[in-house]
């Protein structure tokens, strides 16, 4: 598999960007978590409001999952740094665009690689969901 294209500044700049991230995201959790803990669930019998409450619960336990993986994916990019992959795209071997790692620098695929994963992460998705409601 090819070196980084990045030399040791770009590289350096580059895990500055997903330490910043990481610690934002950490941030973003703990204050969740903080939240959480404080709200008391008041059952005054309603039930519209009990499944308001339940849904904004989903959806913030959702958002939590869904930061969960992007930490996982910048630990990923702080690894690929290390041992002089960043850059390079796992699928493919090719070059990530420097403009796509400054907006998203934990990404792992060039655009048409991230594109063709995705599209097959949604077939399969529907395959699963396919099959699950027959009877």
């Amino acid at each position: 598999m090819p070196k980084s294209p990045f030399n040791a500044k770009e590289l350096a700049e580059f895990r500055d960007l997903l330490l910043e991230k990481k610690t934002r995201i950490v941030k973003e959790i703990q204050l969740q978590v903080a939240e959480a803990s404080q709200e008391k669930v008041e059952h005054t019998g309603d039930i519209a409001d009990m499944a308001t409450e339940l849904l904004d619960r989903e959806l913030n336990l959702s958002l939590s999952e869904n930061e969960r993986e992007i930490l996982n994916e910048i630990d990923d990019a702080l690894e690929r740094i290390k041992s002089k992959q960043y850059g390079i795209c796992v699928d493919t071997g090719e070059l990530i665009a420097k403009a796509r790692l400054k907006a998203i620098p934990e990404a792992k695929r060039t655009i048409a690689a991230q594109e063709k994963f995705d599209k097959l992460q949604r077939d399969k998705k529907k395959k699963l969901g396919a099959g699950s409601f027959k009877i």
